[in-house]
């Protein structure tokens, strides 16, 4: 299951960053009066920077636990669409410096929030950079006859609706782009494929891509008439946005809780170690990650590895230590079996379920016998025997004599592609993890 678009670390985020540097240099060195632009649109760019930092200091924090900031974003592209304002000068400026305007915003908010000790990586900014750069040559310079679209919005013979739309594709092709990067300097930081990386960068945020791509006509379209009060009514239904996302990311850390609280009855019972399943489950997800599983598929994993000894709590004579890997094949089965019983009472748990039933298989009958076998199985397998091996120790010589055990069942009991993710994850802290372990970073 490996993918040849695995991204060599650290060959996105370089990429991404000298491509930033050289779009802001080339554009901002291409012309431009500065002096003229903070002395004629000074408050225009107080407003709009104000907006580019409030909107990374409130980033929307995602179901799947990435971070994100629309509000930012949709800001930043208005200031690439906008022109006339209502009580203000014509924002007529080039490219070169709607990208300077763009890069001081996103430098302000960069230090505010190191003040407020809170993450920032240059790699993402770098990305939403190049979107606005392209989003505001596409708008500003490009055009048919010496017209561009944003000459078009102060034309009486041109539709407002066509203005507006092209406006919004062009914003659209700036935001695909930064996700598109977004997607490749995550996928390098996680060691996820690139594509998976992509899949879920584009599928997670569509409904919000959507919403900031229509955000900066809008504010276009409402400012002679608004003046600088169109961006915050044009930043309404995002915020709404908000609301929806972090009531969603709620309800599903809930359900998270309760299904963690299931876990402790096999611990709070005595029959496996403490925090056995808390141990299993984070190195499920991460491996998960590395082999290229989407959101929802780590979902299920997440859950089935975190229930995967429930069906403990039917033995009469506890397994020394929990240690499953260690029992008897049939006994593995029936604990397996039981366990997926007790989640099928809940119906909306049937893949997890199904998860759970199938972890004791043997990768050979997939192998052989072309069985199916969900890879969530084969990583709950694989990632139990693991922890059972080590006893929860990250000794080296622990974690050395356990990968060197399930070596032994390469291919046989485990799926190979598998135990290459668990090496991976074992010997890089970093692999599949969604959260920053420094303060400078995302």
């Amino acid at each position: 299951m490996t993918s040849i678009l695995r991204v060599a670390r650290p060959l996105a985020c370089a990429l991404t960053l000298a491509a930033g540097v050289l779009v802001v240099a080339s554009l901002v060195l291409s012309g431009g009066d500065l002096p003229t632009l903070l002395g004629t649109h000074a408050v225009t760019l107080a407003v709009f920077l104000g907006a580019i930092v409030v909107g990374e200091l409130v980033r929307l924090r995602m179901p799947s636990g990435r971070d994100t900031a629309p509000l930012a974003s949709a800001s930043a592209l208005a200031v690439a669409v906008v022109g006339p304002i209502q009580d203000q000068p014509v924002f007529q400026v080039g490219p070169g410096l709607v990208v300077l305007v763009v890069a001081m915003g996103l430098t302000l908010a960069a230090g505010a929030r190191r003040l407020r000790r809170l993450p920032v990586t240059v790699a993402p900014l770098a990305a939403r950079l190049l979107g606005v750069a392209i989003a505001a040559s596409i708008v500003r310079q490009w055009g048919v006859g010496g017209q561009t679209l944003w000459s078009d919005q102060m034309r009486s013979d041109v539709p407002r609706g066509v203005v507006a739309v092209g406006m919004a594709l062009a914003a659209a092709v700036g935001l695909v782009v930064e996700l598109l990067l977004v997607a490749a300097v995550r996928a390098e930081r996680q060691r996820t494929p690139w594509t998976t990386a992509t899949r879920d960068e584009l599928g997670e945020a569509a409904p919000l891509t959507f919403a900031v791509a229509v955000t900066g006509p809008m504010v276009a379209v409402m400012s002679p008439i608004l003046g600088l009060l169109a961006l915050p009514v044009a930043l309404v239904p995002l915020v709404m946005a908000y609301s929806a996302v972090g009531q969603y990311a709620r309800n599903r850390a809930t359900n998270r809780q309760l299904i963690a609280t299931l876990s402790r009855l096999t611990e709070e019972g005595g029959y496996t170690p403490s925090r056995h399943a808390e141990r299993v489950s984070d190195l499920s997800v991460r491996m998960g990650r590395v082999l290229g599983l989407g959101e929802r598929e780590l979902r299920d994993v997440e859950y089935a590895a975190l229930l995967h000894d429930l069906g403990q709590i039917s033995l009469t004579d506890p397994i020394p230590d929990g240690a499953t890997v260690l029992a008897a094949p049939s006994d593995q089965r029936d604990i397996a079996a039981e366990g997926a019983r007790i989640i099928r009472k809940a119906e909306t748990l049937d893949t997890v379920a199904r998860y759970v039933e199938l972890q004791t298989t043997p990768y050979r009958q997939v192998r052989e016998l072309g069985e199916e076998v969900p890879m969530g199985s084969r990583i709950i397998k694989c990632a139990n025997a693991f922890d059972d091996l080590t006893g929860g120790s990250d000794q080296p010589g622990d974690v050395a004599a356990a990968i060197e055990r399930i070596h032994l069942g390469l291919g046989y009991e485990y799926d190979p592609d598998v135990v290459d993710a668990l090496t991976r994850v074992v010997e890089d802290a970093t692999a599949g993890r969604v959260g920053e372990r420094r303060l400078v970073s995302r």
